[in-house]
């Protein structure tokens, strides 16, 4: 059964060129596992934002993306693999805020 990740991106401005490196790594990990996003695109405005974590003013995502693997084996491998766990120092310092959900 398909297993959908959303990510919810938003770029350190600061870091930029981290996040483009971070970004560079992780897309031919996804090609090797035949995954490519099904939705992709900036977030144009936050209709709702409550609880934990969201402090009042927070900005948003800038963007969304969303990957559809064969299933949630598949994706929680995915991100568990060796070559995406060397990438982490790269996004946790490229980004200002970076969610990955597994939905459904």
């Amino acid at each position: 059964m398909t297993a959908h990740v959303l990510v919810l991106a938003r770029p350190d401005p600061e870091n930029a060129d981290i996040a483009k490196r971070y970004a560079e790594g992780v897309q031919p990990l996804l090609a090797a596992a035949g995954i490519a996003p099904t939705l992709r695109g900036p977030v144009a405005e936050a209709l709702a934002q409550t609880g934990a974590g969201t402090d009042a003013g927070a900005e948003p995502p800038a963007t969304a993306m969303m990957l559809d693997f064969p299933d949630v084996g598949a994706a929680r491998a995915f991100f568990a693999q060796p070559s995406y766990q060397a990438l982490i120092p790269l996004r946790d310092a490229g980004f200002l805020r970076m969610d990955i959900y597994l939905v459904g």
